[in-house]
């Protein structure tokens, strides 16, 4: 029986110990499993979290909230409230199965063309941004934003669309020539038909041309529209709507061809189609509103047809109109600011709206053409401003042509109102007049040759004017002023004009019941005020009847600003303009130099003065004839006075000074010349060319101008040795005579240089320098600013041909004395320049020989001290020895006072002393035994005095991202993409104590619990 009792307490106490080991066996299991769980948990919510990010940043980019339907946005709700279906969401999403969307501004396609170029086809746009090619064309248009110097828009043949420019600033081919996917054209709407609309600040700029006056094919335009088929209207927002005229708040567009460049255009036909027939030619374009400004690069217009389409390509500028905007164009050399450029036919413009400003370049017209023809300009309208410059110089008019004719030129006002020319040589004050016709209320010929031309429509005016219906008087005066400062208030005007006004009883009018009847014009006048622009502009007052006078405003460069004018204590008022004349002949009169100056002036009381009461400063005067009769050229103040004590001074310009003037004795006959500078090399001298750039000029006895076709060279081989000098590069001052068919000849001299200007390259009116390559030896005293001029030889002539005085560059010269003086040797670069910016850079080499000086620095050889030629290299000597140290080089003391180590690649340029540097060995030794040491500690098994290191170790183990997991665990479970597997700790990890006793009370515990209900149960 004790037996059987005994068998059956072991049998308990076995079933206890078994639910003891099973109880701390599933604990682990538990604890591994949770901590696994907490991993994975943790990581998949961090996968869900990125991915609902992604999603996210997709839809903001795909579909703006606000074009999305009312069904996603429900589903949208429902995804934020529950992250199941979300996740759902993600893997339809990855899935690819949602349509991609774009983004739509008012019905129209959002593009950037800062995200690539933008194409529009027949079949809808491709690029900027999109994500996908559209398959059918919006109706609605296209939106375009963006900034870019890479990238351009394009509408296709065919195309009908149109395009809002929404603050677009695009730059093209500024890069150079052979750039892969160079972009020529801001934007081209060749063979297309499109409507521009303007919203914000909008800029096309284009580097598409060539620094000479070559055709290579890559030359295009700011904005480019070829052939004579398509069309294109750019509007602002409000165009078409009644009594609009736009101002500041309209949207504008910069449309610019680089000014330097040839055939960089800006608003037309490009020149690199001028010569194909089927895409030649600029037609249908038209302007409605917007504040448009158009500046054309080197022979291109501002607006118009490219060079030679007529000549080339056959075609012409045809129904080019403008009905509304503020529209300034700037053609440049041979080209129209409005029209056509050189070889071009002008055919239909139609100017009935808007304030147009066009200015002609060198040798061309304000609007037209240049030496083809200019049919059907008709400027029409009641508010229409147009206001046209031809060049100044050579007298080209502001509307018409250069050397051709003229058909059906014509201004045609609306009804009720009447229309004004102006027509003149200049803008100074009496340059320019009514035309004979003005004032008048039918189609009008529009005839002018001269270079600034006005049109526009308005009121009847006159300085006096007499109501023979209400029998109202109004007069009042000129108003003179200096133009810059501040703008005129309209009761400042008044005051100046003095303005009277009578009613019909002979009553005056008080002050205040007279008015500005236009009140663009005061606006005119204070744009050019401000803008410190010169010229004369019409101000009309009128009585409270109607009753109206013009009068005119003269802006000058010079006097008195009418701004600070004061009535209360008038003082007399005096203008005056800065003018230049050439040189040589007899001497100026005072009332020569008065006309010259446009010289004008009221006195106190409002009055004009005579020109006869004012008096100049005579020494002045006799200064600048003394230097005129002499043939020299030069800048010199001149100074007028008013009888009332006030004065002005004026800037007078003697240009033409020649190099050489020669009179033949016999006949009497004169010719004269200048010099020539230029650069070597290139090509060879024309006869035609030499003539032109010296200037060449020849009198008879008579003092009429003797034909240029009449003078030739004397001596041919003359220009033979200096061609052949140029073409093989050498310089050199070489003579060059010219004669006139009677045997007078003048000799001028041809420096070629090294560097600068290339006379065959220069043009009429340009400037040209040149200078030389020196070498000189090193050491001694600095190079004086004259020293260094003639040691370069440096010759300059300003745009008049005039020789003047170079400048240098102060920061080089400088550079290049410390240098010499330290006895340094190298190339410096030296710049020379004159007052308007034209320069030219050479190289000044300094020679000579330096010392080196070895310091062994108690090494056992030291090397020879020896001399280097400057700019050779140092030979690397034997390395020197030194018991108990490694040699690390030679080394040298920089101008900074710190050590650097002597480079025998690099040439010497000055004198130097290279030092040996050393190290001990034992600092070697300790070095590689403690970075051995430090190796072995990390390579080395953990001992028990290393546990600590060893815990240190699993510490920063656990610390890892995504790898959080307790140090007794048997895996590490990594959560998905994590790229990483999971890992099996070692043998050498082992259960911490303390966990280890916890387990052990656990299972006491547990399988007391389990004896205990065994006991009860029983």
């Amino acid at each position: 029986m004790k037996g059987k009792k005994m068998m059956r307490k072991m049998m308990r106490w076995k079933k206890v110990l078994a639910f003891g080991m099973a109880a701390i066996f599933f604990i682990g299991i538990i604890q591994d499993t949770g901590s696994i769980n907490a991993a994975e948990e943790g990581t998949e919510q961090e996968d869900i979290a990125s991915d609902i990010k992604n999603v996210t940043e997709t839809s903001e980019t795909i579909t703006p909230e606000t074009e999305t339907s009312d069904g996603e946005r429900k589903d949208k709700k429902k995804q934020d409230e529950n992250p199941n279906i979300q996740k759902k969401v993600i893997t339809r999403k990855k899935a690819g199965s949602d349509a991609k969307k774009k983004k739509l501004v008012n019905g129209q396609t959002l593009l950037d063309v800062s995200k690539g170029d933008i194409v529009i086809k027949v079949t809808g746009a491709a690029g900027g941004g999109l994500e996908e090619d559209e398959t059918e064309l919006n109706p609605e248009g296209y939106r375009i934003t963006g900034t870019t110097e890479d990238h351009n828009v394009t509408v296709e043949r065919g195309v009908t669309t149109g395009i809002t420019l929404d603050n677009v600033d695009i730059t093209c081919g500024k890069q150079p020539m052979d750039t892969p996917n160079r972009k020529l054209d801001c934007i081209n709407v060749s063979h297309a038909n499109v409507t521009i609309l303007l919203i914000g600040t909008n800029r096309l700029t284009s580097y598409a041309g060539n620094p000479a006056d070559v055709f290579d094919g890559y030359e295009g335009n700011a904005l480019a529209k070829d052939g004579m088929d398509g069309e294109l209207t750019i509007k602002c927002q409000k165009a078409g709507q009644e009594g609009h005229k736009c101002d500041d708040n309209c949207g504008s567009l910069y449309a610019g061809g680089n000014r330097d460049l040839y055939h960089a255009g800006a608003i037309g036909s490009t020149r690199r189609n001028a010569g194909n027939s089927s895409e030649a030619g600029f037609v249908n374009f038209t302007i409605e509103g917007g504040n448009i400004e158009s500046v054309g690069g080197k022979h291109s217009p501002g607006l118009g047809g490219a060079c030679c389409t007529t000549l080339l390509g056959g075609k012409s500028v045809n129904n080019i109109r403008i009905s509304g905007g503020n529209v300034k164009v700037k053609g440049n050399e041979f080209c129209a600011g409005l029209g056509a450029g050189y070889h071009c036919d002008l055919n239909g413009l139609y100017i009935t709206g808007g304030i147009v400003e066009a200015e002609g370049g060198a040798n061309a017209p304000g609007i037209g053409s240049i030496e083809y023809p200019s049919k059907n300009i008709v400027i029409s309208g009641g508010d229409t401003v147009v206001t046209a410059i031809g060049d100044e110089e050579t007298g080209k008019p502001g509307i018409g042509t250069s050397s051709s004719s003229t058909e059906n030129v014509v201004a045609i006002p609306d009804p009720g109102y009447q229309g004004y020319i102006q027509d003149g040589t200049g803008l100074k004050p009496d340059e320019y007049t009514f035309t004979a016709e003005s004032p008048f209320q039918v189609k009008t010929s529009i005839v002018v040759g001269k270079f600034y031309t006005k049109v526009y429509f308005g009121h009847h005016r006159d300085e006096n004017t007499v109501d023979n219906t209400t029998k109202e008087q109004i007069g009042a005066n000129n108003i003179i002023s200096k133009s810059g400062g501040t703008a005129f208030t309209e009761e400042q005007l008044k005051i100046l004009s003095k303005v009277i006004g009578k009613k019909k009883d002979g009553t005056e009018y008080p002050l205040k019941e007279l008015s500005i009847a236009d009140k663009s014009q005061m606006q005119t006048i204070n744009q050019a005020k401000t803008k410190g622009e010169t010229g004369e502009f019409p101000l009309t007052f009128q009585t409270p009847d109607g009753t109206e006078v013009t009068i005119k405003v003269y802006l000058k460069e010079q006097g008195n600003d009418g701004v600070d004018f004061d009535p209360l204590n008038p003082s007399s008022v005096i203008g005056a303009d800065n003018f230049a004349k050439e040189t040589g002949g007899i001497e100026w009169t005072e009332d020569d130099v008065k006309q010259f100056a446009e010289l004008k002036g009221k006195d106190s009381d409002g009055n004009d003065i005579a020109l006869d009461d004012f008096s100049l400063d005579k020494e002045q005067l006799d200064e600048i004839n003394k230097m005129k009769t002499d043939g020299k050229a030069g800048e010199f103040d001149l100074k007028f006075t008013d009888p009332e004590g006030n004065s002005v001074t004026v800037t007078v310009t003697l240009t033409g000074e020649f190099d050489q003037i020669k009179e033949n004795p016999i006949n009497h006959e004169i010719i004269k010349a200048q010099n020539v500078i230029s650069k070597t090399g290139g090509n060879g001298f024309t006869e035609e060319q030499l003539k032109d750039i010296t200037l060449l000029r020849a009198v008879d006895k008579d003092g009429n101008e003797i034909q240029k076709d009449k003078l030739s060279l004397s001596d041919i081989t003359q220009l033979e040795r200096i061609n052949k000098a140029k073409e093989s590069g050498k310089t050199g001052e070489f003579p060059l005579t010219f004669t006139t068919e009677n045997g007078t000849e003048v000799t001028i001299n041809v420096f070629l240089r090294e560097e600068g200007t290339d006379g065959t390259k220069q043009k009429p009116g340009n400037a040209s320098i040149a200078a030389n390559h020196i070498t000189q030896e090193t050491g001694g005293i600095g190079f004086s600013r004259e020293e260094i001029i003639t040691l370069c030889d440096v010759k300059g002539k300003n745009q008049y041909g005039d020789t003047v005085p170079v400048k240098i560059n102060e920061k080089q010269l400088e550079a290049i004395n410390r240098a010499k003086q330290a006895g340094n040797t190298g190339v410096f670069p030296m710049t020379f320049s004159m007052s308007d910016g034209t320069s030219v850079t050479v190289n000044v080499t300094l020679t000579g020989e330096h010392k080196v000086t070895f310091d062994p620095n108690g090494g056992d050889y030291k090397p020879e001290d020896y001399t280097v030629t400057g700019g050779e290299k140092i030979k690397r000597p034997e390395d020197p020895k030194k018991d108990g140290y490694t040699f690390e080089g030679w080394y040298y003391t920089d101008e900074n006072g710190k050590e650097q180590k002597w480079d025998f690649n690099d040439p010497l340029n000055q004198e130097i002393e290279l030092k040996a540097k050393w190290k001990k060995d034992d600092e070697v030794s300790k070095n590689t035994e403690k970075d051995t040491k430090k190796d072995s500690e990390i390579k080395t098994p953990a001992s028990d005095k290393k546990q600590a290191s060893k815990k240190k170790n699993a510490k920063n183990k656990s610390d890892k991202k995504g790898e959080a997991l307790p140090r007794w665990g048997q895996y590490q479970i990594k959560g998905k993409n994590s790229g990483k597997a999971g890992v099996a700790e070692t043998s050498d990890e082992k259960m911490p104590f303390e966990i280890l006793v916890l387990l052990m009370v656990s299972g006491s515990v547990s399988a007391g619990i389990l004896f205990r209900n065994y006991n009860r149960r029983k």
